[in-house]
């Protein structure tokens, strides 16, 4: 298939083209920076093309002949309208032929009790920024295009969010804050098998304005996942909780976070998914396990440490935040 991703230069889109292209199909790129993109993405069999995904003559450039977009750009929260325009540039220019993939997260499900939870489940009518993406996802089936819902992601090229940090700490040896109760059970996905399940609707007619949710590899916890962190990383465990009361105060003292405030139940009450439709429709399933997971990770953060120049004599690095907690309040981490 000939097959576009937007938003190629982040995590996800990142993953996805390297995926595709494993697949076998054709890939083309939507970047804004095609340098820094192709720095990233050495692979000469993916297309490029520069433009903005709210730029309908680059867009329409990009979906030219294609088969399927695969939708993974992400707009700030205070931005998020900026989707439908997006969305509608998109589908505007795929027209009947092609169809479109986008990933989802847990934020639109209704807070949950126990269990996992399956795609049709209630979507949340409020807060209003989970509210806002169950109704672009409700127009994206309606409109036969497919959402694939992934728990929070990690892995290589990972850059930003609490897992993230909890690397860099880690290989450090600094002491790693994560929010809230460290025993809770919660899941995590590698960002290749990620791409695996935005990829696996490809083809399939089936897959036609259906969700799917894709869980972790297995039922973990926060300090379970960050011991297996500090063992990779060859380190002393140190871990602490951040009450999530703590990420609340700090969300109302910053403008740029009161946007992901109402979405921080989902650190307390975490959402697991059910894979039951994703596997039997459309066979996947994750493959990487924690550990290996881990180990990957590590992997590549040192070979990216090495590769950075050392910093100028007199100056002082910040690859690594100080030893201290930092009252972030991301929302999940998704696409």
């Amino acid at each position: 298939m000939r097959v576009t991703v937007s938003g190629a230069s982040g995590t996800i889109g990142l993953a996805c083209v390297g995926m595709a292209i494993r697949a076998g199909h054709r890939v083309r790129a939507l970047v804004r920076d095609p340098p820094a993109f192709r720095a990233r993405c050495p692979d000469e069999r993916v297309e490029i093309v520069e433009g903005d995904v709210l730029d309908r003559a680059a867009v329409g450039l990009a979906l030219e002949n294609t088969d399927a977009l695969i939708y993974c750009v992400d707009f700030a929260p205070q931005s998020f309208q900026l989707h439908w325009d997006a969305m509608h540039i998109a589908l505007e220019s795929l027209g009947q032929r092609g169809r479109l993939v986008m990933p989802g997260n847990d934020s639109v499900y209704s807070r949950v009790g126990a269990g996992r939870v399956r795609p049709n489940a209630p979507k949340a009518i409020r807060p209003r920024t989970a509210a806002l993406r169950a109704e672009l996802e409700k127009a994206i089936l309606a409109e036969r295009g497919t959402v694939v819902h992934l728990p929070e992601v990690y892995g290589p090229r990972v850059w930003k969010g609490r897992l993230a940090r909890a690397f860099r700490r880690a290989l450090a040896g600094a002491r790693v804050y994560f929010p809230g109760d460290l025993d809770r059970e919660l899941e995590f996905l590698f960002v290749e098998d990620a791409a695996r399940a935005l990829i696996a609707p490809l083809g399939r007619v089936r897959s036609r304005g259906v969700e799917y949710t894709a869980p972790g590899f297995a039922t973990t916890t926060p300090g379970r996942f960050i011991s297996l962190i500090f063992k990779a990383a060859g380190r002393r465990e140190r871990i602490e909780s951040i009450p999530v009361a703590w990420l609340k105060v700090a969300a109302l003292l910053r403008r740029d976070r009161r946007a992901s405030r109402d979405l921080l139940y989902l650190r307390e009450r975490p959402i697991l998914f059910d894979g039951t439709r994703i596997r039997q429709e459309l066979g996947w399933m994750p493959e990487v396990d924690y550990a290996d997971g881990v180990r990957r990770t590590c992997k590549w953060l040192r070979a990216e440490r090495a590769a950075k120049p050392s910093p100028a004599p007199g100056s002082s690095p910040r690859s690594d935040p100080p030893d201290a907690p930092r009252l972030s309040t991301d929302g999940p981490e998704q696409a």
